[in-house]
């Protein structure tokens, strides 16, 4: 595996480092992206409770006791309650665009690394090519078993590239479809505690 890389040229190193950060991000974020992180049954069932008892002060410190994005959007409704029903939506609104952020947080260094990979690739395929041009320039006929040699070894950047890009673009979608299914799970689960506050009687 060294020697390949030392074929590849200078240029397999970045396209390493790409790769490193490419499986690093998958893992944290196979490991982060868990519907149980974001959206605890177990705390919205004790949310329930003290919202049917319109116990705002016990929600409050459920809330403040519990780290997931729920319970902070939460946190928010009970604290502003009081504001009516349009302002309050909006800030609502504001709070889940936050919290979505969070959940689609490394996805653009996924798609950054899904396009450099392959371009640093061609790069060094492209200075391996002419380093193999000029080594023919200086010694006139070149021996073509040789040649097609140095343009095979040229070539190992392109297919390293394309090797973490094609991963990359993989993990991509399974980490996007992780955060979509997250956020449709905090948007129903707000509905729900927007709809035990201002339900008849709730306030």
């Amino acid at each position: 595996m060294f020697e390949i890389i030392q074929k590849g040229g200078i240029m397999m190193y970045p396209i390493i480092l790409l790769s490193v950060i490419s499986l690093g991000i998958f893992l944290e974020r196979l490991f982060v992206l868990r519907v149980s992180n974001f959206v605890p049954k177990i705390f919205l069932d004790k949310l329930s409770l003290f919202l049917a008892k319109k116990d705002f002060e016990g929600a409050i410190q459920l809330c403040e006791a519990d780290r997931s994005s729920i319970a902070r959007i939460a946190k928010d409704i009970v604290n502003n309650v009081d504001l009516p029903v349009s302002r309050l939506t909006e800030f609502v609104e504001e709070a889940g665009s936050f919290e979505v952020q969070r959940l689609e947080r490394f996805l653009p260094t996924l798609q950054t690394v899904a396009s450099l990979a392959p371009l640093l690739g061609f790069l060094g395929t492209v200075l391996g090519m002419i380093q193999t041009f000029m080594v023919m320039a200086n010694q006139g006929n070149a021996n073509i078993q040789a040649l097609s040699g140095g343009i095979a070894v040229a070539l190992l950047t392109t297919a390293a590239g394309l090797f973490v890009a094609v991963p990359t673009v993989i993990f991509y979608h399974i980490i996007r479809h992780r955060a979509d299914k997250i956020s449709l799970e905090l948007e129903k689960a707000t509905s729900q505690i927007m709809n035990l506050i201002f339900k008849e009687g709730g306030r």
